[in-house]
């Protein structure tokens, strides 16, 4: 018995929105479930031509002296530790477990740090940075709210009070997820409808 082509190709399509639907509903069940963590955010540009508006998340904070790099950043873990509210890295490590001991949050990424270098002779003192890549890096918003986020990035200055932060779950599986962005106070909550 042969199946006639609109039927087929109605069936695949609603195999493909079966699937897509299942997708939505597990990474919304994994988002909401995971341990609720926040991280400053940095400038960059928000827009890009071809792909609507979206903010461009930059997890880089600067180090002032004495500050140091956290130790081993080649591993697949990076171990987070909360500090003033916010989430920091203690170290890297190849496996969940031994990221588990260095800090409180396994979470799957890499972190990449430059220390800062004291004052010498002639020599003034630069400070230095640390970079997470964590696999979350935009969200996407209406232009209105991409505008308004860009200004305040780019307002931010080093040494002063963040005022951006991402609002990231952390699953039982390691990933980060992005919930919200926190701005001035005020939260945008990412919504898929």
């Amino acid at each position: 018995m042969k199946i006639a082509a609109p039927t087929r190709i109605l069936a695949v399509s609603g195999l493909c929105a079966a699937a897509l639907i299942a997708l939505v509903a597990t990474e919304g069940i994994a988002r909401a479930s995971g341990q609720e963590i926040t991280l400053p955010m940095e400038a960059v540009d928000p827009r890009a031509l071809l792909s609507g508006h979206y903010v461009r998340l930059n997890f880089t904070h600067q180090l002032e002296a004495p500050e140091t790099c956290p130790p081993n950043s080649s591993g697949k873990w990076l171990a987070l530790r909360p500090e003033n509210g916010v989430y920091v890295p203690a170290g890297s490590a190849e496996s969940r477990d031994e990221a588990e001991r260095l800090g409180q949050v396994p979470v799957k990424g890499a972190f990449t740090c430059s220390a800062p270098t004291p004052a010498g002779a002639g020599v003034e003192a630069t400070p230095g940075w640390l970079s997470l890549d964590i696999g979350v890096d935009r969200f996407y918003i209406n232009q209105a709210d991409a505008t308004r986020i860009e200004r305040v990035l780019r307002d931010q200055r080093p040494g002063e009070q963040p005022r951006a932060f991402a609002v990231l779950s952390v699953g039982r599986d390691g990933r980060a997820r992005l919930r919200a962005l926190v701005i001035d106070g005020e939260r945008f909550d990412l919504s898929w409808l």
